[in-house]
């Protein structure tokens, strides 16, 4: 059996609480630094980086190429997984620490008003 060693690792500016998902290649993660980052899984190498204004210990969901992720900040986003580029934001009452869960079109998170919201994914 092979030996298990460390092929790369990332430093994000503050602690990694959000499981990583991975999708075609690129490892998407959030940071109590309040951004998501986008890594080459090769290489670790930042194909990108999304700036909130708040932690992001949700851990992201990827449909249809595109990453959705709650913050602090009351948001949840939707952002390009190519390119990192905002595609919506849903504003609500309380922080976002739930993972989105995406089916048949509509993004599913908790907050901590106490709620648990369902938006419609715009085409």
């Amino acid at each position: 059996m092979p030996e298990a060693g460390l092929l790369w690792k990332y430093q994000t500016a503050d602690v990694v609480s959000s499981s990583p998902a991975i999708v075609d290649g690129v490892l998407y993660v959030g940071s109590n630094d309040k951004c998501l980052h986008a890594l080459e899984t090769a290489t670790g190498r930042t194909k990108w980086r999304y700036r909130t204004e708040g932690v992001v210990f949700s851990s992201p969901a990827i449909s249809d190429g595109t990453v959705f992720f709650g913050s602090w900040d009351s948001n949840v986003y939707a952002v390009d997984a190519l390119t990192g580029d905002r595609l919506w934001s849903y504003a609500i009452y309380g922080s976002v620490s739930s993972s989105p869960r995406v089916v048949g079109g509509v993004v599913y998170f908790g907050s901590s008003d106490g709620r648990v919201y369902a938006v419609g994914i715009s085409a």
